[in-house]
């Protein structure tokens, strides 16, 4: 029997997701804990792999084992567990075809910015500090370039290409909601390269600020070139918001962030008709 669980974690005191030899991890505190509550040793496969210090409020896991516990308990008893910075939202008992990474139409991200002319205090979002003007109207007149199935190889790390690891990737939108002082940019596609949402972020920031023309973004696309993209902003601003699957439903409660960047974009988009 196959188990899916809709998960959120904040990222700051792990290496990532993914085990890391000698360092803490989300996939390693899920599968201590889940080793205690149902009395035996499970591998945890996720729906997109987070790299250090970056959050999550939708991820989705799953592990197969049999257990004598209802969801509601096994929910309750994995959050008993786990360290309070990671806590299961969800759960759904699946297919056993199915599978957190390789089902996964498409996954979900936002990184935010607050644009404010004093260093922000520690409540609210944790976001990327942006002194001065941003014109995000440069921005969105690049991003449709962007959109669909590209190599994203000037937007990844050297060291991805180097590999030789495919750099293509499918993006079915990227939006950019602005809500003073915060601007939200909001991507979806069929995943991500490492760094790559980062330095997206980077590069869109140099066209708001005036130092890059917005033509740019196309021609670092279409040649494949890193140092000509922005730099890599860091990661602690950027959210895993939702993995979409055929067979796993949305739980109830999709996170607040997520329902209030969807309603700003149809409002945005009525407000044009």
């Amino acid at each position: 029997m196959k188990t899916a669980m809709t998960i959120e974690y904040d990222g700051s005191a792990y290496c990532g997701f993914q085990i890391q030899n000698g360092q803490n991890s989300v996939q390693a505190e899920l599968e201590k804990a889940l080793a205690v509550a149902i009395r035996q040793k499970v591998r945890v496969h996720c729906a997109g792999r987070t790299d250090t210090g970056v959050n999550a409020l939708g991820q989705v896991i799953h592990f197969a084992a049999d257990y004598p516990q209802s969801l509601n308990e096994l929910i309750y008893s994995v959050n008993s567990l786990i360290p309070k910075d990671i806590a299961v939202r969800h759960a759904e008992r699946v297919g056993d075809d199915f599978h957190a990474r390789f089902a996964c139409r498409a996954r979900e991200y936002v990184y935010i910015i607050q644009n404010s002319p004093y260093r922000p205090t520690p409540l609210g979002f944790k976001s990327l500090w942006v002194r001065g003007p941003l014109n995000w109207t440069l921005v969105r007149e690049a991003l449709p370039s962007l959109v669909g199935e590209k190599d994203f190889a000037g937007f990844t790390r050297v060291a991805v290409v180097k590999k030789g690891e495919k750099t293509l990737r499918r993006i079915d939108g990227i939006d950019i909601v602005e809500s003073s002082p915060y601007v939200f940019i909001y991507i979806r596609g069929s995943g991500f390269l490492h760094n790559m949402v980062r330095i997206m972020v980077g590069t869109f920031l140099d066209v708001a600020k005036g130092k890059m023309h917005p033509d740019k973004i196309a021609a670092i696309l279409a040649q494949g070139d890193r140092l000509a993209a922005g730099v890599t902003q860091k990661s602690d601003p950027l959210y895993f918001l939702k993995a979409d699957y055929a067979d796993y439903p949305e739980d109830d409660d999709s996170h607040w962030l997520r329902r209030f960047l969807i309603e700003s974009l149809r409002s945005e988009k009525s407000e044009l008709r």
